[in-house]
């Protein structure tokens, strides 16, 4: 697959060493050189921003402790994380590493003014993968704001993508196996993390990353007493749901030429991965500290599946949310429904690959030739005028 004319990098903002590290570690196929120029000259632009950044709030970010263990939001991309999120977002308790952080960390403290208006008349009202309305002040994955910092960091395969899955793999389910990789990524983490605590005037965070399900282990070491609620999500849909998602946002990313079939093979890959780490360590979470829902169940019945989180972890009276979130969800009236087909050979493969997770997550598996009613339809819930 080749794309000479890249969209908006979701790593446009990243700092120039950070780049340069980066580049000198993966191979720049000749159609991307000009591409690869210009997101040079962008970074070197904002050098003298970040510097500023670093010098102004360094003292200030580093001595920034964490109001409490955080709350991570497990799961598979594509398996309801997101609207898991934006329902945590509306309690006015927690707070969030934001679409503008995540875009622009960097210089994400110094450009809270014009910067952050002029970023904001620029965006585009939704997500393309799912149609999903967006603004800055959405919450948004800790890993977008990690790749503008670090070259240890997973969504890095999104520029190299022919280096799947070894460069995924490195920095979820195998982060640890290099002890000076490992310090850094933590010292890198720990910095989106304080910022976002200062940009949340000192708030409980709430954080949203899927690479997280294969790091359940670090995670427990890194913040002991963190709560954790893993979504699920009928893995066929989830198949779909992820190759439609790549589509539509890895050509903006790259600087290399791919293929959608080792993309789908990656897929496969990553899934299996995530879900046996996390199935392999999620005894290591207190059990009051973990509770595990269902996608459908969530989109079914929000209400109930908010109360029983709020409950089981003991995030405070769910009674003091709940008006709020029923006023958020009264105002998901508009529906959006991506169809996607299911095919034999689609049944087939995810079968055969992620079998375990059918049984472990009790979710009936097809046969190929024979898909239930209602199986091929995908409902991705959109709000243009509420929902962020």
């Amino acid at each position: 697959m080749s794309d000479t004319e890249p969209k908006s990098a979701m790593s446009q903002f990243i700092a120039l060493p950070v780049l340069i590290r980066l580049l000198r570690r993966g191979k720049i196929d000749a159609g991307y050189r000009w591409y690869v120029l210009r997101r040079l000259l962008f970074s070197l632009l904002l050098e003298p921003f970040r510097l500023y950044e670093k010098w102004r709030w360094g003292k200030k970010l580093d001595a920034t402790q964490l109001a409490a263990p955080p709350v991570f939001l497990l799961g598979m991309g594509r398996s309801g994380t997101t609207h898991l999120h934006y329902l945590f977002w509306q309690d006015p308790q927690f707070g969030f590493v934001t679409n503008y952080q995540a875009s622009l960390h960097p210089v994400a403290m110094i450009s809270q003014g014009w910067v952050k208006e002029r970023i904001a008349a620029g965006m585009p009202d939704t997500r393309p993968m799912d149609n999903v309305a967006i603004t800055l002040d959405a919450p948004q994955e800790e890993e977008l704001a990690l790749v503008k910092i670090t070259e240890h960091a997973a969504f890095h395969f999104a520029s190299f993508p022919r280096e799947l899955p070894d460069i995924y793999d490195r920095y979820v389910t195998e982060l640890g196996a290099q002890a000076d990789e490992l310090a850094q990524w933590q010292a890198a983490y720990m910095e989106v993390l304080k910022k976002a605590t200062l940009l949340n005037h000192g708030k409980r965070l709430v954080l949203k990353t899927p690479t997280h399900t294969g790091r359940v282990g670090l995670l427990h070491t890194m913040f002991p007493g963190a709560k954790y609620v893993y979504i699920m999500r009928n893995p066929y849909r989830v198949y779909q749901s992820m190759r439609n998602m790549y589509r539509q946002i890895l050509p903006g990313q790259t600087f290399q030429d791919f293929t959608w079939e080792a993309i789908d093979d990656w897929i496969i890959h990553a899934y299996k991965a995530l879900l046996t780490a996390y199935l392999d360590q999620r005894a290591l979470i207190p059990p009051q500290d973990l509770i595990e829902i269902r996608f459908e169940d969530l989109d079914t019945h929000p209400m109930d599946c908010m109360r029983d989180i709020y409950q089981q972890l003991q995030l405070g009276d769910f009674n003091q949310v709940a008006a709020q979130l029923q006023a958020y969800l009264d105002g998901l009236d508009n529906y959006q429904k991506n169809s996607f087909d299911l095919p034999d050979d689609v049944i087939a493969r995810v079968n055969q690959h992620w079998g375990f997770a059918f049984e472990a997550f009790g979710y009936a598996q097809l046969k190929p030739g024979e898909p239930p009613a209602g199986v091929l339809e995908h409902t991705e819930t959109v709000d243009k005028e509420i929902a962020p």
